[in-house]
């Protein structure tokens, strides 16, 4: 027993000691394409005390991914670590020109980094997002768009933005990645877009309303809101003021409980999709008076409701395909249903352009809320 505590004793003695002092934490980088080299711009952390912290960005360039971080190791004499690393930004012009796939697997194959670690794409560059100064309550950038992401994916307004789910996309034939889209406004970092890719390259983005779609058609959605618009006509009978003061009329829906389904049709001559979404929800805000809300009346309101979200859906799919970016993962179903077929990607970009894709909505509305 005596032993064990000697060699305890011995094994404890080994263990590198950490200052505080000396500690340098990297809580976010970004990584922008100047010329024929990367630059990275990366925000440390460094403490000064138990009780007291402070926050720079500090710049390297290099020809490689791996450089960069040797560049900036050698500006700071603290000890640099990624283990709080929160948030990698990539800026647009080296997402859409080379792809990031080199640099998330790169920070894959780290095991100091942890998968969990939000990407996302900047809009003008990721030199700008990181040197932002309007944080809010929080100690860094790194911080705040930690949180900022976590906002959205907790409202459901964010489909996906982990490292993890990144690679898996990336490597799953018939099905791309997106990722939040960074940009300022006020010098503010804000989410206005999500970033559509083609594998590992940045191809468009779309409205993050018109995310919620995607979110709605690749899995069952379980809370969240939506804000949807609906021509005045398809719901006129039912308007107490019969005068035109607006051509659409403003839902909020809230509380939404969803499950789609997505089945193969056909495989040939082209691949034919058919989506049923069933969606439950309650109307928490109209823009105008409408008449008692009997039976007739909501079942008016549902299938104007209906018929405006297929043709949301409708819309987006078309953008999407325009892209060639497969998000919701038709690939991925049409490989799975014919087993046999060795899908590629190549085979499926093919496919895709050509894919028919129809789409019924059923909504039932719970409870409704306030008018204004």
């Amino acid at each position: 027993m005596k032993w064990w505590i000697v060699i305890w004793m011995m094994l404890a003695g080994c263990v590198e000691p950490r200052i505080l002092e000396e500690q340098g934490i990297f809580t976010a980088v970004g990584f922008d394409k100047v010329g024929e080299r990367y630059k990275a711009s990366s925000v440390m952390l460094s403490f000064r005390s138990q009780r007291s912290s402070r926050s720079e960005v500090i710049q390297a360039t290099n020809v490689t991914s791996k450089g960069t971080r040797q560049d900036l190791e050698a500006q700071t004499s603290h000890n640099l670590g990624s283990g709080q690393l929160r948030v990698v930004l990539y800026g647009k012009e080296l997402a859409e020109k080379e792809g990031i796939f080199l640099f998330t697997d790169t920070f894959r194959r780290d095991a100091n980094i942890g998968s969990l670690v939000y990407l996302a794409v900047a809009e003008s560059s990721a030199e700008e997002i990181v040197k932002s100064k309007k944080l809010e309550d929080v100690p860094d950038i790194g911080t705040y768009l930690y949180r900022l992401i976590e906002k959205n994916l907790k409202s459901e307004s964010l489909l996906a933005a982990t490292l993890h789910e990144f690679i898996a996309s990336y490597y799953d034939v018939g099905k791309d990645p997106i990722l939040p889209y960074l940009s300022l406004q006020d010098g503010k970092p804000i989410i206005k877009y999500v970033a559509l890719f083609h594998r590992d390259r940045f191809v468009g983005k779309i409205r993050l309303d018109e995310s919620f779609y995607i979110k709605l058609l690749s899995k069952k959605y379980n809370a969240g809101m939506k804000n949807i618009i609906i021509p005045r006509k398809n719901i006129a009978p039912i308007l107490l003021n019969k005068d035109e003061l607006e051509k659409n009329i403003k839902f909020v829906l809230n509380e939404i409980r969803s499950d789609s389904k997505i089945k193969l049709v056909s495989a040939e001559p082209v691949p034919s999709f058919r989506i049923h979404v069933k969606m439950d929800a309650e109307i928490l805000e109209i823009s105008e008076k409408i008449k008692p809300f009997t039976k007739k009346n909501i079942n008016m309101l549902e299938k104007a409701i209906e018929k405006q979200m297929k043709h949301e859906i409708d819309r987006l799919l078309k953008k999407l395909k325009k892209h060639n970016a497969d998000p919701i993962g038709f690939g991925q179903i049409y490989d799975h249903s014919l087993r046999r077929y060795e899908l590629t990607n190549q085979k499926w970009d093919e496919r895709y352009k050509k894919a028919k894709i129809d789409v019924r909505v059923d909504i039932n509305i719970l409870r409704t809320g306030t008018i204004d």
